[in-house]
């Protein structure tokens, strides 16, 4: 029982020093004060077990702590090794994070050179005529439209016409299909199709040199501001 309890107990590196300390004096002690006091007869066994005893002491006190240490060994390789694991990961989370933000606004980049989409949505169009605003969609459209299919294959949800009569099913793509006006609580659903939806089947985004510099300036410059030297 006795070693079973200081099997369970933590020592601090200080206290397990002082605790052999103490066993090393109870065995000296015990080897020459037990002698003057114990018959003759019994005077061997005694000595023997006041001797045997703190020996063992001191055997489960080393085990022990040679216990705590590997213990604490492992646990601190064991830290060492999920902050090696994660640091990475979380860098490596962080970067593409920044690639995917830079990636969206060099596209955005690509619609502002092209098609100047932001000089137009930006703009107030309510101090300009029809025929200006026409004029400058005009633009817009053209530079946008190539942009897009530079960077999308681009094809209708529905195969379809439009104000084609359909029915679908309970187990409808409700990301491909979105059901407005009056909409029952069971199948089949029927209507018309007033719009065929848009989807792609090829997405090529703008590659983005991912240097620290260059990644930082990616994900905010979304058109450079342009100066005229003299």
């Amino acid at each position: 029982m006795f070693c079973c309890l200081l099997f369970s107990i933590k020592f601090s590196p200080r206290s397990f020093s002082m605790l052999i300390l103490l066993t090393l004096l109870t065995i000296a002690l015990n080897a020459t004060i037990f002698s003057d006091q114990v018959p003759q007869q019994f005077l061997a066994n005694v000595q023997m077990a006041a001797i045997a005893l703190p020996t063992l002491l001191l055997i489960v006190l080393m085990l022990n702590l040679g216990k705590n240490n590997r213990s604490e060994q492992n646990n601190k390789q064991q830290t060492e090794t999920e902050d090696q694991v994660s640091a990475p990961a979380a860098a490596k989370e962080t970067t593409c994070t920044d690639t995917n933000e830079a990636a969206v606004v060099q596209f955005l980049a690509q619609l502002q050179e092209k098609g100047r989409i932001l000089d137009f949505l930006m703009d107030d169009i309510t101090a300009y005529d029809n025929e200006s605003v026409g004029a400058a969609a005009r633009i817009v459209h053209q530079g946008c439209n190539e942009v897009i299919h530079d960077n999308f294959t681009v094809e209708t949800v529905f195969e379809g016409e439009e104000m084609e009569h359909v029915s679908l099913a309970d187990n409808y793509d409700s990301r491909a299909y979105r059901l407005t006006g009056n909409v029952p609580d069971t199948a089949p659903f029927e209507g018309n199709v007033l719009h065929r939806g848009w989807k792609t089947t090829r997405v090529n985004l703008p590659q983005v040199i991912t240097t620290p510099a260059n990644l930082s300036s990616a994900r905010t410059i979304i058109a450079p501001a342009e100066i005229e030297l003299d």
